[in-house]
């Protein structure tokens, strides 16, 4: 294995070399600096990544040369390069994500990873859903060797002597900004409501925002719960030290985002780490009995139809695994799919009649839950669907949804 520096990994690019790079938290700011120092070198290289709404904020598809991208889900930080056709946006389920990233060739993969273990594995640690799909067949592996990246004991990894160029560096890790944790009067009666919707011993998954982490945290007087989850955030410190969480289940998950003191837990959670192959695989998640996904969503309809995508003509994210984890919760024996979600934004109700281009249709929405109730909306007509939901809409905005 060769050392060497940032500057090095962006030299050794090519015009029309396909390059994958670590998105979610294993994104690293040491790559996108050693771009932007050297800009004329990665002139005619397609960039490749799964970024995540809401983690990743830069736009490579803007960098001072003509080097494209090609990601997965739309964001605000990529609204600029979409336009203006730098980058490519492939919107489809994870599951699909990890699938087109398996059999993609990849002339360069650029890793992010802990500094090898005893057995001289290298954990691709807070960031497992893709790296481990990609590495094996690509044709040269660059991996910045981060020693603030957490070693964790059951992630995927990369063995060290498969490195081609291993690149040094001690940087912080991806963060979200700290929030005000001030509490939330729609969201707490959200929390208790999905609270009586989960049943002890159930699996669980858990989508980004404000109303899903929510409601992991309010299941601390649970028990025997298991997780299958595609992410997992701070929240589930609290399930563990709760003894919600089965201590003999082997909990399972793809990528964390959280501060430094839940990165310093990570490494004794006990939480295995593993690709999108396994933590969106349909045939593995249909058969965990009482699977439970919890999501939220921009906007629903009166058919139950659910905007994902779209904030006032803006396509600021897409369907990610929303799509694989609601689907195997109508396939899992005893499961369920939640969409947790205030009834308003701004005083706007979020409860709409009609999507014009929904991102998942009614047909695979369980429940919906706001502060005013639950939606139960399986098996329903369209005629019972309309007027379930129109329950659970903010009082002063009923009596328009009614007309329809």
């Amino acid at each position: 294995m060769i050392t060497g520096y940032p500057g090095d990994v962006v030299r050794s690019l090519r015009p029309g070399q396909r390059v994958y790079f670590q998105g979610g938290p294993g994104e690293c700011a040491a790559f996108h600096a050693a771009l932007l120092a050297y800009p004329g070198l990665s002139n005619g290289v397609e960039l490749w990544s799964c970024l995540i709404p809401g983690i990743n904020t830069r736009d490579y598809g803007a960098l001072p040369s003509t080097a494209q991208l090609v990601t997965f889900m739309a964001s605000p930080a990529l609204e600029t390069s979409i336009a203006s056709g730098r980058t490519r946006l492939m919107a489809m389920p994870y599951s699909e994500i990890a699938d087109l990233m398996a059999r993609t060739e990849f002339e360069v993969a650029v890793l992010h990873v802990a500094p090898p273990d005893s057995a001289g594995r290298c954990s691709f640690g807070l960031a497992c859903d893709m790296p481990g799909l990609v590495w094996q067949s690509a044709g040269r592996r660059v991996a910045f060797v981060n020693d603030r990246m957490p070693a964790l004991p059951h992630a995927d990894f990369i063995p060290a002597d498969r490195i081609d160029l291993a690149v040094p560096i001690s940087e912080p890790l991806l963060a979200p900004a700290s929030s005000s944790g001030a509490a939330n009067a729609a969201v707490g009666e959200i929390v208790r409501l999905c609270a009586e919707l989960i049943p002890d011993g159930a699996t669980i998954q858990s989508g980004i925002g404000e109303a899903p982490g929510a409601v992991i945290a309010g299941l601390k007087l649970h028990r025997g719960l298991r997780v299958h989850s595609g992410i997992i955030t701070p929240e589930y410190i609290q399930l563990a030290e709760a003894g919600a969480l089965d201590p003999a289940a082997k909990h399972v998950a793809g990528v964390a985002w959280g501060d430094a003191s839940f990165h310093a837990w990570l490494p004794r959670s006990g939480f295995a780490f593993r690709s999108a192959k396994v933590t969106h695989d349909h045939a593995t998640l249909a058969a965990l009995p009482g699977f439970v996904s919890i999501g939220s969503a921009i906007e629903v309809d009166l058919a139950g139809n659910l905007n994902l995508e779209w904030r006032r003509g803006r396509r600021v994210s897409s369907v990610g695994g929303a799509p694989d984890f609601m689907r195997a919760a109508r396939a899992s024996v005893g499961g369920l799919s939640i969409i947790a979600m205030p009834a308003t934004a701004g005083g706007a109700s979020r409860i709409v009649p009609r999507l014009a281009s929904p991102s998942i249709p009614g047909e695979m929405v369980d429940t919906v839950v706001t502060e005013f109730g639950v939606a139960r909306l399986k098996g329903l007509s369209l005629e019972a669907r309309a007027e379930a939901i129109t329950a659970v809409a903010a009082p002063q905005h009923r009596r328009f949804l009614a007309r329809g």
